[in-house]
């Protein structure tokens, strides 16, 4: 897959799964998908202001970021992308 397919892949994967009801989703395959996606748009866990407070809930988002910070965008995209057609299915 070239670049350009991987990016049009991500960007279609990600509209299905904004498209769909999180809850029913398993918290753990939620954060995978955020830090994969956080991850594959290069946004820092250094730079997220979500993680100011102390709750729980940023302790996971935090965990679930550094456990990705050393793979490539280009894997985080393939990972995001994987989950997403296991959880929904093509065609889409």
């Amino acid at each position: 897959m070239t670049g350009e397919e991987l990016n049009i892949a991500f960007e279609a994967a990600f509209a299905k799964a904004s498209s769909e009801e999180q809850s029913e989703v398993p918290m753990e395959l939620q954060l995978h998908l955020y830090a994969y996606y956080k991850r594959a748009i290069n946004e820092s866990f250094v730079s997220n202001r979500s993680f100011e407070t102390n709750d729980l809930r940023s302790g996971f988002k935090m965990n679930a970021l550094i456990q990705v910070q050393q793979i490539s965008k280009k894997e985080a995209k393939e990972r995001y992308i994987q989950i997403i057609e296991d959880l929904y299915p093509k065609p889409w």
